[in-house]
């Protein structure tokens, strides 16, 4: 796809230079594989911890020898003229440099992405935003913000939005129509009210795992509590025009065969009241505890339909499968390689001037937020992924009409309030700090989409 143009460049000694926000487990993933490539260099990393930046070059068997701590944007420069990368604690460092062509945001937490893609954008920088917890809280204003500058903002590929929306604008230009586009999910019985506390045993993760890679509980409960796929789709839904069907998806257990079939319309034996929605297709059966023979798992999917005859017969033909006689068929793929293909967003941006995906000027679905459990006035929310608070795709204009907070906003928060279990949070239901970056952000976004 890229490779000619980046041996060009690596010929030239002209490499992308990439900055690096966020040293876990994706940042770590995404210098192993940067280190592989030609025409494509790991320039800077900040993170909070100087150990962890540099344990994240230790697990891609790059030494000490090759980094060196900055601590200005200027000294940043000096370490990048010198051949190595540069590890820094300040973000700003790596915004601010002459030298880094995109920075890449892999934080999670959406105050910090907030501020960082802001930053890059006012820096003339573009932006991989891997931090979909910001994104589907400020995507909007983040991308006409990035237009007007004439710089990029956009999704990663490898991660289940970005790989969804490959295949919805493959589908798209060859003048499909989309019934339903989503992820696989594993949710058993008992996920959806787990804490971090449940992570390393969910998930397998003994303590040298956990410190090797990284592993953010709080973040990693978030797949297993539901939260992160619904985050996820709602990304999906805000750059592919798609709302959910209902608040929170329908969320069948399926196998890949059943999948045409329910989620299509009603009247056709299906589930769906409309086309043209995000889903969620659970690969557990409905006992809750025991796996499907055949499910989507981690991967991604979409249903596409055609009336056209032939087309049909061809799409059988080379094993796409049918929806039965409702004319849908199964586009899917079984994996996402999160930070293994990201680097292909990073050459979109730089090379093209294009994003793998970006929220549309005014989005269709809002991650609220829903209480996992009973919560008494006076209590701090946590976010998602940690003990209080579910976040759940809902359609845009109801979040807005219904006043529902965003689930980006949530972490830090006061109830002044009581909430009953399984209750979504509204905005009067809780004290946000005003100068919260990412809530400033969020005030100018409504302000100008509503």
């Amino acid at each position: 796809m890229y490779a000619r143009q980046l041996a060009q460049r690596a010929e030239a000694g002209n490499p992308i230079r990439v900055g690096i926000i966020g040293a876990g487990k994706f940042g770590g993933g995404l210098i192993a594989q940067i280190s592989l490539m030609k025409g494509m260099d790991v320039a800077a990393v900040a993170d909070l911890s100087l150990d962890h930046a540099r344990g994240a070059f230790a697990v891609s068997k790059i030494g000490d020898d090759a980094l060196k701590v900055a601590s200005t944007p200027q000294q940043i420069d000096e370490v990048i003229h010198g051949g190595k990368c540069a590890i820094t604690e300040d973000a700003m460092n790596v915004i601010q440099s002459e030298l880094v062509d995109v920075v890449v945001d892999a934080t999670g937490i959406p105050n910090v992405g907030a501020r960082v893609a802001y930053e890059s954008i006012m820096h003339n920088k573009h932006i991989v935003m891997v931090n979909v917890e910001a994104d589907v809280t400020i995507g909007p204003i983040l991308r006409r913000l990035a237009d007007s500058a004439g710089v990029v903002y956009t999704a990663v590929d490898g991660d289940q939005p970005g790989c969804t929306m490959n295949i919805v604008e493959w589908a798209r230009t060859l003048g499909f129509d989309i019934v339903a586009a989503g992820r696989g999910t594993i949710m058993f019985d008992d996920d959806r009210y787990a804490t971090p506390d449940s992570v390393p045993e969910r998930f397998g993760f003994d303590r040298e795992t956990l410190e090797r890679r990284s592993i953010n509980l709080q973040m990693f409960n978030s797949f297993r509590d539901g939260t992160k796929a619904q985050v996820e789709m709602t990304a999906l839904a805000n750059m592919a025009g798609l709302p959910p069907d209902v608040r929170g998806m329908h969320e069948p257990s399926v196998n890949l065969a059943d999948i045409p079939q329910r989620f299509a319309l009603k009247e056709e034996g299906g589930m769906l009241s409309q086309h043209g929605v995000v889903e969620l297709a659970n690969s557990i059966a409905t006992d809750g505890r025991t796996m499907l023979p055949d499910p989507v798992k981690m991967g991604v999917f979409v249903v596409i339909r055609t009336e056209h005859p032939f087309i049909q017969e061809d799409l059988q033909f080379y094993n796409v499968h049918p929806g039965g006689n409702n004319n849908n068929y199964l586009l899917y793929r079984p994996y996402h390689l999160v930070a293994v293909e990201a680097p292909i967003s990073i050459a979109k941006a730089v090379l093209d001037g294009a994003p793998t995906g970006a929220s549309l000027p005014v989005p269709t679905a809002e991650v609220i937020t829903v209480a996992k459990r009973h919560l008494e006035k006076g209590k701090t929310i946590d976010g998602g992924g940690g003990y209080t608070v579910n976040g759940i795709c809902e359609k845009a204009t109801v979040a807005g009409d219904e006043n529902l907070l965003p689930l980006g906003l949530s972490a830090g928060v006061k109830l002044v309030k009581d909430v009953a279990q399984g209750e979504a949070i509204t905005y009067d239901m809780v004290e946000i700090d005003p100068d919260s970056f990412v809530y400033r952000l969020r005030k100018l976004q409504d302000a100008a989409i509503w």
